[in-house]
């Protein structure tokens, strides 16, 4: 089939239901998961935004790269801001489209940031981790707990549809917000995990939690480059 549609792809990267077929396809399609991981980039800030953070204002030529790429070239900066000042509103696809290319204008670095400073490190809240393409149904969540002694711990769980069997070892990765340096923290056990933090690492850093599928008796330590559910920690 012809590569998914723009809408087809945005859904993908949201975790909504798509198309059998168009989920078969992204998932054996290299340019289209590549396009999906950018979108869910997005995704993952988005959800992850508080009443702290704001976006900043693009650059012009930003604007008019975003307006090429639409069917109508008519981008209206003031009404993608009222959408973001709307609480719990959906990001409709074109929407989600012009974030993204807003995020590669920026060259690729994420338009963020905090009104009342450097954030601390928010032990106790839950973040949301979304399926990737090829994992449809697949869901997690992800905490930091800390015992006040300065001990955290990374709380990991990961629900897979009834219907589908993994053949590997789920392990619990955290990566830089560009998924350039990923550190592997430990496997899980069934379909969670509690993985002491080292003192020294640097949550802020390397804010991104990603379950990956390990192939059976794996001796590599790289990342497989499967991954089924990822999301961004609120630090």
């Amino acid at each position: 089939m012809a590569h998914p549609t723009p809408d087809d792809l945005a859904l993908v990267a949201l975790g909504e239901d798509v198309a059998p077929e168009v989920a078969a396809h992204v998932a054996d399609c290299l340019a289209c998961v590549t396009e999906v991981e950018a979108l869910q980039h997005v995704v993952v800030v988005g959800r992850s935004l508080g009443p702290d953070d704001t976006l900043l204002a693009p650059h012009g030529r930003v604007w008019e790269q975003i307006s090429a790429q639409l069917p109508d070239g008519s981008p209206v900066p003031d009404e993608l801001a009222a959408r973001r000042r709307s609480p719990r509103r959906r990001w409709a696809p074109v929407a989600l489209a012009a974030a993204a290319a807003l995020v590669v204008g920026l060259g690729g670095g994420y338009a963020l940031k905090s009104l009342s400073g450097p954030s601390s490190d928010a032990a106790g809240t839950t973040t949301t981790l979304n399926a990737l393409p090829g994992w449809p149904g697949a869901s997690g969540k992800a905490t930091i707990e800390d015992d006040g002694g300065g001990q955290r711990t990374l709380v990991v769980s990961v629900q897979l549809p009834a219907t589908v069997s993994v053949d590997g070892t789920m392990e619990v990765w955290m990566s830089d917000t560009q998924a350039r340096e990923m550190v592997a923290m430990g496997t899980m056990s069934g379909d969670s995990a509690r993985i002491p933090v080292p003192a020294s690492f640097d949550l802020a850093t390397h804010p991104i939690v990603d379950v990956s599928l390990e192939p059976p008796g794996d001796t590599d330590p790289h990342h497989s480059d499967v991954s089924v559910v990822r999301g961004r920690l609120n630090v």
